[in-house]
């Protein structure tokens, strides 16, 4: 088979059906190629969506996506084997639209965005994996699928987080492991109610609680849980050089996390309905590559577009907002009937740099270093339970703040250098 379209998008995520939706609309003959038996079979995620980018590539999505439930309960805990102190934050109204988040499926999600881009006129081939990208005189011309080859002014490539045609090209060499984190989820189901009242919510209100030490085993990472309308999606994520070096099984992390005492609390009488692992960019500005080429342009997690700086966790906004803006660097390209590097690539490289997703990498340029000091998860979770246990301890002896810190930091081998210069690290990086 052989067939020409204005363009071709390699990868059925939320990055590469933006783009389809975006195209379609504008009247661009658009195909778009998925290796997975339908599309959001290979999408893996932990259950939150920022609604900014969202709301910007589709205008009133809130009232017909598949949204499980709004986040209106932040709260981060640190961790030990057997204790835990968590920070929370709750608010009914902040942030308000089109600044807040939610829960949901990534699959469904993936689902929807797709049916609006078909119904934009885009076309959707599922279960055909690409084998190569088509060049010719430096520039893409199209894909090969086994035998078959569709030609194209203009090609997209997102095709996840192990891109392995753009490296073919030379475009990126291969993901660091330090810049990438492996992470294995599970979904529970429990009623609607049993949520609500494990969590303290009321209606469509979620909470979105992130877990600090003993999760990843004292190695970079953490754990995470979201809760949905009748389920909750937990897992924990650690970084692929920490894991191969300490020989931990990250399944084992995961069965240890869902055994601790709190963990327990949460989960008791659930139904486990679902095993999930996926690969998660985290390098930061560091890890993203050339992003285009002649006719070619690289959206999403096959850009490295993803971002933890300790407190959010982002990656299906970037990869939407990517999307978004390489469909107007393609038509405006179009619109000069050149799709060259200087004049594609100019546009998408202007659009990015003005973007949140650059601003924002740029800004937590620093926050993958400090995130990868072994202290803050083998020694300051333990150190937080500990005066938080001293100071609610009644035996007799005043319980006085600063001697109380001093006597756990002398326990814990914590130097008041160390502590105070992770400290300012921590600010200066997130």
């Amino acid at each position: 088979m052989e067939e020409r379209f204005d363009a071709i998008i390699i990868g059925g995520g939320p990055g590469g059906l933006t783009v389809a939706y975006h195209l379609a609309k504008k009247g661009f003959r658009t195909v778009l190629i998925e290796r997975g038996k339908y599309l959001g079979s290979k999408n893996v995620y932990g259950g939150r969506i920022y609604s900014y980018a969202i709301e910007k590539a589709f205008p009133g999505f809130r009232k017909e996506a598949p949204i499980e439930r709004w986040v209106r309960k932040e709260l981060l805990t640190f961790m030990t084997e057997d204790e835990a102190v968590t920070v929370e934050l709750y608010s009914a109204k902040h942030p308000e639209p089109p600044n807040d988040s939610f829960t949901a499926y990534l699959t469904s999600f993936t689902q929807w965005i797709g049916k609006k881009a078909e119904e934009a006129g885009a076309l959707i081939i599922t279960g055909v994996k690409v084998d190569k990208i088509l060049m010719e005189k430096g520039g893409a011309i199209g894909v090969a699928a086994g035998q078959d080859k569709l030609y194209a002014d203009v090609v997209i490539d997102a095709e996840g987080i192990n891109p392995v045609l753009i490296e073919g090209l030379g475009l990126k060499g291969r993901f660091k492991p330090e810049h990438v984190a492996i992470g294995v989820k599970e979904v529970v189901r429990l009623p609607s109610k049993t949520i609500e009242e494990r969590f303290n919510l009321h209606g469509d209100e979620g909470a979105a609680q992130l877990f600090v030490g003993y999760p990843s085993k004292g190695l970079p990472g953490g754990g995470f849980l979201y809760t949905n309308k009748e389920t909750i999606t937990f897992g924990v994520v650690a970084h692929l050089d920490s894991v191969a070096e300490g020989k931990l099984p990250i399944h084992e992390m995961i069965e240890d996390f869902k055994l601790h005492p709190l963990m327990k609390n949460l989960l008791k009488e659930g139904v486990i309905v679902e095993y999930l692992a996926h690969l998660i960019p985290e390098g930061g500005i560091r890890m993203v590559p050339k992003l285009y080429a002649n006719n070619l342009l690289v959206v999403g997690d096959a850009a490295g577009l993803g971002l933890n700086n300790g407190i959010t966790v982002r990656g299906v906004d970037f990869a939407v907002e990517s999307g978004r803006l390489a469909a107007e660097a393609i038509e405006k390209a179009h619109g000069e009937g050149n799709y060259a590097e200087q004049v594609l690539g100019a546009y998408y490289e202007k659009a990015l740099n003005d973007s949140f997703i650059l601003k924002e990498l740029k800004a937590f340029r620093k926050a993958p270093s400090f995130l990868s000091n072994p202290r803050i998860y083998n020694l300051y979770p333990q150190l937080v339970c500990d005066l938080l246990s001293a100071l609610h301890t009644v035996n007799g002896t005043p319980k006085k703040l600063y001697p109380a810190l001093r006597t756990v930091m002398k326990r814990r081998k914590v130097s008041t250098i160390n502590l105070i210069s992770d400290l300012i690290g921590g600010i200066r990086s997130l």
